[in-house]
């Protein structure tokens, strides 16, 4: 059974006000409704379930007018069958519960929410909605309870809010960057022992499925909307022609660690976008390795061992002197 799209009893009006400027669509109701994404946005658009002065917008170009009626038709999604995910054996493990929040270990391979060209796919997601009671309403409608996401094929720890409270509590932590994650990766060369990268991040103007790192000291085109991005990190181990590095995060760009040690000519090993394909992994080793939080004044810090084809990568490589 694959996933579809129906329409919500409720549609939602929202007016522009009298002062308002020429903005598209998309951006306006992402400034009205901030919990969703552009992307959710741009997906209910195409799905005709956005409409301007009882006309259906066909485009996330369309522009905004002062007084204009906007009405959109939330979409629902009717997610795959229980029985699709149960027989797929989706390798999801639940590490701590709490009355307001999870975290779970996501393994390499699942994607965390669909994107307009992989709603058919089975998705963390889909899991959640099938293996975690009443988190149907928690957060967006069309991602229950994700309040941050990890690539496709990075595995790791993550935070799953399980009540509307827990959800704004961490949508809060991210957004003051209060939540310390660390990550483990195995990059090509020999980084410097310790280091910042502090490259700046867009989307690739040529290629549009990419991000892109921009040294802040050199000239870059004026139209890219370029966001500041700052990555730590330290080499615990050299191998020959590899390393073995820590990282931490100072901002939470997309794509940010694989972008950052491509841009310093040391990417992550496997990782077939910024770096190129290896045969000692079928995707890039990068690992989610510990989160470190306050909530409701009690201090949490959860660690996830690195997965078995990391640690297989390191048993093949032969070390050399730090």
């Amino acid at each position: 059974m694959t996933d579809k799209i129906i329409k919500h009893k409720e549609p939602l009006v929202i007016i522009a006000p009298e002062n308002q400027s020429k903005v598209r669509i998309d951006h306006f109701l992402h400034a009205q409704l901030p919990s969703y994404s552009r992307s959710f946005f741009n997906r209910a658009i195409d799905e005709g379930l956005v409409s301007c002065n009882n006309i259906v917008v066909t485009k996330a170009g369309h522009i905004i007018k002062p007084n204009d009626q906007i009405r959109i038709d939330f979409p629902i999604i009717q997610p795959i069958s229980k029985e699709t995910i149960e027989a797929a054996h989706i390798a999801v493990k639940i590490i701590y519960k709490h009355e307001h929040f999870l975290i779970i270990n996501k393994p390499a391979g699942l994607l965390v929410h669909a994107a307009p060209s992989t709603k058919n796919e089975i998705t963390l997601s889909d899991w959640i909605i099938h293996n975690i009671e009443n988190i149907a309403h928690v957060g967006q409608i069309d991602r229950p309870g994700i309040v941050h996401r990890l690539d496709r094929l990075t595995s790791g720890l993550m935070i799953i809010a399980r009540t509307n409270y827990g959800y704004h509590h961490f949508a809060e932590l991210f957004h003051n960057r209060a939540i310390e994650k660390t990550y483990y990766a195995i990059v090509k060369g020999h980084p410097e022992k310790k280091g910042t990268i502090n490259f700046a991040i867009a989307r690739d103007p040529v290629d549009r499925t990419k991000m892109r790192a921009f040294n802040p000291a050199m000239p870059y085109p004026k139209n890219l909307k370029m966001r500041s991005a700052i990555t730590h990190y330290i080499v615990e181990h050299y191998y020959e022609d590899a390393a073995l590095v820590q990282i931490s995060l100072e901002t939470g760009r997309t794509h940010q660690i694989r972008v950052h040690f491509a841009a310093i000519g040391h990417p992550i090993i496997g990782d077939v976008v910024y770096g190129s394909p290896s045969q000692l992994i079928n995707r890039q080793a990068l690992h989610a390795q510990q989160l470190q939080f306050t909530f409701d004044n009690n201090t949490f810090t959860f660690k996830s061992d690195l997965p078995e084809e990391i640690q297989s990568i390191l048993k093949k490589l032969n070390p050399v002197s730090n």
